[in-house]
């Protein structure tokens, strides 16, 4: 007798960042759900597939760059052929999370995501999970994609996002059932990985880590001259790629010399977590920056320029009881930045910071139980 095909599961995603630069976020938001489902389905194979916005060409690249997970990198050009003629032979198509619903302006929207094509709806053949989606589309933007949300999510057999507004938004076009779920990556197990030295610290001060975007460099280099930092052994480091830290290590060590330690290097996703580990207080403006500070215990200020009323750094701190107040939000190009970031951290700086551990328990109660969730979905197919 012949021994039946074991499920076939397909996970897609920016797991390697937009353009293959493995933003940390990215990829640990994959890395948590691949071993999620192996975890769940050990007999089961599992291929990743990951968007690569800016690669030419119509070939899918492989790529294991870290010894975790095997990577398919696919070009933009090339997504709905993907999906109809490969994506399609799968039994599950597990997508995001992450913010592979678009509406930035970062880059246009990849119909992938959106599972934009009539035939593969038609052929009805692969169950399609929304796994902890974002997006960016605002009540007023969102008016405009209702058609393709509805689409999209008619057609999946569960959607699960990673804030209460999306949630709601959703909601009001009168799409049901849908799930929210903190990020993933919440729940993530950072202890079997080993940790990152930094250098040694020439004082007993407590150790401040700083990693800021490059198109904030300007304004908060500017802040930093008139915010105390006597009693911190201060750390530049650079934290993402995506967001080229590097360049703004560069600009503060022009102003500030010998002062400060420059940590210029990148380091792999897991390693741009773990060194946060060394810090006693982290100022960071990176969503995922302040998940690794709170997997690891450590205090932070986080540094917000997302439009949104509703951020995700502001749904991210509700989901582990630290006070908005923590999360300092200013725009791109606004000339009173240097004076708003200055002032608040300063005050911030003077007062004490505190997670709320039962509210984080929570939260990785919901996640497990999310998993739990895609599991009896995907059990129809077994």
């Amino acid at each position: 007798m012949k021994k039946p095909p074991s499920l076939k599961i397909a996970l897609l995603g920016m797991f390697g960042g937009m353009w293959q630069e493995y933003n940390p976020g990215c990829y640990l938001v994959g890395y948590k759900t691949y071993t999620e489902i192996q975890k769940r389905f050990p007999a089961a194979k599992i291929d990743m597939f990951a968007i690569q916005n800016k690669l030419e060409g119509n070939k899918i690249i492989r790529e294991n760059k870290f010894g975790l997970m095997t990577l398919n990198f696919f070009p933009r050009r090339i997504q709905m052929k993907l999906l109809e003629n490969i994506l399609s032979k799968y039994d599950v198509l597990i997508i995001g999370g992450d913010i592979v619903w678009g509406g930035d302006d970062v880059v246009e929207d990849n119909d992938i995501f959106f599972i934009n094509s009539k035939k593969f709806l038609a052929a009805n053949k692969t169950k399609v999970i929304f796994n902890c989606i974002h997006t960016f589309y605002d009540d007023q933007t969102i008016r405009q994609m209702t058609e393709k949300f509805r689409q999209a999510c008619g057609h999946a057999s569960y959607v699960s996002v990673r804030t209460k507004p999306i949630q709601k938004r959703l909601k009001k076009m009168n799409i049901p059932n849908v799930n929210y779920v903190p990020d993933v990556v919440l729940d993530f197990d950072l202890e079997e990985f080993k940790d990152v030295k930094i250098p040694k610290a020439k004082t007993n001060k407590p150790k401040l880590g700083i990693a800021v975007r490059f198109k904030l460099a300007k304004e908060f280099t500017e802040a930093l001259k008139k915010i105390d930092l006597d009693k911190y052994e201060v750390y530049c480091f650079a934290y993402s790629r995506q967001y080229s830290d590097l360049e703004t290590i560069k600009e503060i060590k022009k102003v500030f010399g010998n002062k400060f330690h420059y940590l210029e290097k990148y380091h792999s996703p897991i390693g741009s977590f773990k060194i946060i580990k060394n810090f006693d207080f982290l100022i960071n403006d990176t969503f995922h920056g302040l998940i690794a500070a709170t997997l690891q215990n450590v205090p932070f200020i986080s540094i917000d320029v997302e439009p949104e009323k509703t951020s995700r750094k502001d749904q991210l701190l509700e989901s582990i009881g630290v006070d908005k107040k923590w999360n300092i939000r200013v725009k791109y190009h606004d000339l009173k930045n240097a004076e708003i970031l200055s002032r608040k951290i300063n005050r911030l700086l003077m007062d004490k910071f505190q997670y709320n551990d039962q509210k984080l328990k929570e939260s990785r109660k919901l996640i497990e139980k999310h998993f739990d969730a895609i599991e009896q979905t995907i059990h129809g197919c077994d």
